[in-house]
């Protein structure tokens, strides 16, 4: 008797960690969203990033690029206590392998996100960069209008190869996407090879 009211008592004091872990996870999460938004917008970020495809993608979404950085920080914050108290439930109830499971999930797929998703990030930064660039290399019209197709090709292309490149640096298996992008790639291939050709014959008849 005594020993199952130590048991629930011990049950009770490790759902009251957890509930102070959920509520420190919250704050925390606020706190640094809060501190992203400030940083950012103060630095000019929100300026710097909207040039990029990605960044004018996140304002066509209703947030400043500030906002998004900071919910995404956030939420990983708020995630990330609430599977440590689950984690920390389940060993008290004595279900190692849901324990076990809630550990994994942060040290894999969240680790795994944060850097897949700076990778994701980094890599549309360089590749916007680099298709514009290109664009900039082109003083003519009519090397502009056959440019943009092979432009906007490579660069998703590229994309496609850093979302690859970064859920595999994730620790996440790719092999499911390769199969499925691999119709995708060759769509695109053909119809930039379409396009082109398109151009070419209206540049001859018009000759």
């Amino acid at each position: 008797m005594l020993y199952e009211a130590l048991e629930y008592v011990d049950l009770l004091i490790t759902l009251g960690y957890s509930v102070l872990i959920i509520v420190v996870g919250y704050i925390v999460g606020i706190l640094t969203k809060r501190f992203v938004i400030y940083v950012l917008s103060k630095v000019g970020f929100d300026e710097w990033f909207k040039r990029f495809a990605v960044g004018k993608a996140i304002l066509r979404g209703g947030y400043s690029v500030s906002e998004f950085f900071g919910l995404i920080s956030s939420w990983t914050i708020y995630l990330t206590f609430t599977l440590l108290a689950l984690g920390l439930v389940a060993a008290s109830l004595g279900i190692g392998w849901l324990s076990e499971a809630f550990y994994i999930i942060i040290y894999v797929y969240i680790t795994g996100f944060i850097k897949a998703f700076l990778i994701i990030i980094a890599g549309f930064i360089l590749t916007d960069t680099f298709v514009g660039y290109i664009y900039k290399s082109s003083e003519l019209r009519s090397e502009t209008r056959l440019l943009i197709p092979v432009a906007e090709y490579l660069r998703i292309m590229i994309y496609l190869a850093v979302i690859v490149f970064a859920l595999e640096q994730g620790g996440l298996s790719i092999y499911s996407l390769n199969m499925l992008l691999m119709p995708v790639i060759w769509g695109l291939t053909i119809a930039m090879v379409l396009i082109i050709l398109a151009q070419i014959l209206q540049q001859v008849i018009r000759r």
